[in-house]
């Protein structure tokens, strides 16, 4: 079985915390209405990284990078708008929700990159 180096993991969720971070908070600076506060975006980042965290070590290695993010893309889309739904001031439609995705795809496509090529 592969197994990834441990500072990789580190890197990892470091990168999806800055990199989905940087998306969300200029999004919100650009469209002032879109969050309403900062809690559901470090929410929204927290969920997203754990669950991004934990699926570049399992799917990522199995199906590479493409179908990974393939299968990424809905599955980022859906929580993005599903956690803001937990926030009353939040307008993040699906629509919204997609064209962060859209945004955030760069990002986890080179941290996918990072993952395959440190595996031993």
């Amino acid at each position: 079985m592969l197994k990834p180096k441990f500072p990789l993991v580190s890197v990892n969720v470091l990168g999806k915390i800055v990199g989905f971070g940087l998306v969300l908070v200029v999004a919100d600076m650009l469209v002032p209405s879109l969050y309403g506060s900062y809690l559901p975006i470090v929410i929204t980042i927290a969920v997203l990284t754990l669950v991004g965290a934990v699926a570049d070590l399992v799917i990522v290695p199995n199906l590479g990078n493409f179908k990974s993010l393939l299968l990424g893309f809905p599955a980022m889309a859906a929580i993005i708008w599903a956690v803001a739904k937990f926030f009353p001031n939040c307008n993040i439609t699906l629509g919204w929700a997609i064209v962060l995705t859209l945004f955030i795809g760069p990002i986890e496509y080179l941290l996918h990159e990072m993952v395959l090529n440190s595996l031993d």
